[in-house]
C-alpha cells in the first residue's frame, strides 16, 4: 500500500505541477523520466527536488498536492478496506 500511495503523490505532483511550475520544469521532467518507478533511488531524488524549490513555491506547489489528493476519489476509494477495484461504485 506504502508504493501505491507514494505513486498517487508523484501523480499529484506532475499533476498540479505543470501549472504552478511549468511541464519543462525540471523537477516534473524528472518525474516523467522516472515512468513509474517508484524505488526508494526515484523517491530520493523526487524528495531532494521537492527540497531545492524556494519555500514559497514550495508550499503553493504542495498546497495544490494535497487538495488534489483529498480531492480525488479514485485514490481514495483504492485506500479503503475490503475495495475490489481501483474503480468507484
Amino acid at each position: 500500500m506504502q508504493q501505491t500511495a507514494t505513486r498517487q503523490f508523484i501523480t499529484a505532483v506532475v499533476s498540479v505541477g505543470r501549472d504552478i511550475l511549468g511541464a519543462g520544469h525540471p523537477l516534473i521532467s524528472k518525474i516523467e523520466a522516472a515512468g513509474t518507478t517508484v524505488d526508494a533511488e526515484t523517491v530520493d531524488e523526487i524528495q531532494k527536488a521537492l527540497s531545492a524549490l524556494p519555500e514559497e513555491t514550495r508550499d503553493t506547489l504542495m498546497s495544490a498536492v494535497h487538495k488534489h489528493m483529498r480531492e480525488d476519489i479514485s485514490a481514495i476509494w483504492g485506500q479503503l478496506p475490503h475495495a475490489e477495484s481501483d474503480e468507484p461504485n
